[in-house]
């Protein structure tokens, strides 16, 4: 069979778009294949949040008190089942030199608002029992910490990095938002740590800080909008 010179032109046409495409590099952890679905705290409670409010909203999630089509349905079973905690969960500006990160002993462990939260694992192990899956917060915005000495500010100091991330795992989350307000924005030194154990499924809230490229993306997505807020016809 005999090809045409028309058929010789698509052929170099499509090797030559084939040249121009740059292969991205995303991180490769087996999850986010899929636009996660789920509900977070902060969209509607704001700091407002407790562990005894995010075990109701838990239950909701699987409460099949509403019909699709006549049958009794959750909203769990329409995929949406991430349960995620945003900010406020910490207990702000107690503790390293001036009193100016929630992070103990130098930049340890996160220290938890236990009057809020008495019992993370208490309420991730909730979650799993419903067969959700729970998210957690970092780099927060309310305290705006700064673990690690006056001059890094927790940047670069990997103790900050480290003690959070080892927190998550404790506690028993299976996903994380990180935001842009605290100093901990080293995406690829939290990619590395929370994937050592994983995986976790990571959320880049940075604001446009940290923003990936055609080679770069160790995060499995990440946001394209301001704070959604709910809107309330008049």
């Amino acid at each position: 069979m005999m090809c045409s010179r028309d058929d010789d032109k698509d052929k170099m046409n499509l090797v030559v778009m084939l040249l121009l495409i740059r292969v991205g590099s995303g991180i490769d952890n087996g999850l986010g294949m899929r636009p996660p679905m789920g509900w977070r705290s902060w969209n509607l409670f704001g700091a407002n949040v407790s562990q005894e409010l995010m075990e109701k909203i838990m239950e909701g999630m699987v409460s099949k008190s509403r019909f699709v089509d006549g049958i009794p349905t959750s909203l769990a079973d329409l995929g949406y089942r991430d349960v995620g905690l945003d900010d406020n969960w910490q207990s702000c500006g107690s503790y390293g030199p001036e009193a100016y990160t929630f992070h103990a002993s130098g930049g340890l462990f996160p220290v938890v608002n236990g009057a809020l939260f008495p019992d993370m694992i208490a309420m991730t192990t909730k979650a799993h029992s419903l067969n959700l899956t729970a998210g957690w917060y970092l780099n927060n915005c309310i305290c705006q910490d700064h673990c690690g000495d006056k001059v890094d500010f927790g940047e670069t100091d990997g103790s900050c990095y480290r003690g959070d991330a080892a927190a998550l795992f404790e506690f028993g989350f299976d996903g994380v938002k990180l935001d842009g307000c605290s100093a901990q924005r080293d995406l690829q030194l939290w990619a590395d740590l929370l994937n050592a154990s994983g995986p976790i499924m990571i959320e880049n809230c940075h604001w446009g800080q940290t923003v990936p490229n055609a080679t770069w993306c160790p995060f499995n997505y990440y946001r394209t909008s301001s704070d959604v807020e709910p809107i309330t016809a008049k």
